[in-house]
């Protein structure tokens, strides 16, 4: 009970974090870049650690979700890295919260709202 809670909370702290970083100027964005990473790491090991359930109720989600962090992960960074070179783009920038979004809908569909809707 304690894993999705800490992924859920985790994950809005990370969403956070890309908002603050992104738009946040460059000193304060090291700030919300270090905040993001050690996000990352309490998401990995917590999903991690519900994969087991995850996959065997939905094995196809699992994969897409885990592909799309992966791939969320890398964005932001190469993101952050845009910013603190003050080379910021908005599309970087929306679409990384885009794809934020569409990662926690998958989230959500694959545990029927749990632990926030049950």
């Amino acid at each position: 009970m304690l894993w999705p809670w800490l992924h859920l909370v985790v994950g809005v702290v990370l969403f956070v974090a890309i908002i603050g970083g992104l738009l946040a100027k460059v000193p304060q964005a090291k700030v919300w870049v270090m905040i993001a990473r050690i996000c990352y790491i309490i998401l990995i090991i917590s999903g991690a650690l519900m994969f087991s359930y995850a996959w065997h109720e939905h094995p196809i989600l699992t994969i897409v979700k885990i592909i799309l962090a992966v791939g969320l992960i890398g964005l932001i960074e190469m993101a952050f890295a845009k910013k603190l070179k003050k080379q910021f783009s908005r599309v970087m920038f929306y679409a990384a919260l885009i794809l934020a979004i569409i990662v926690v809908i998958i989230g959500f569909i694959m545990t029927d709202g749990f632990p926030l809707f049950h």
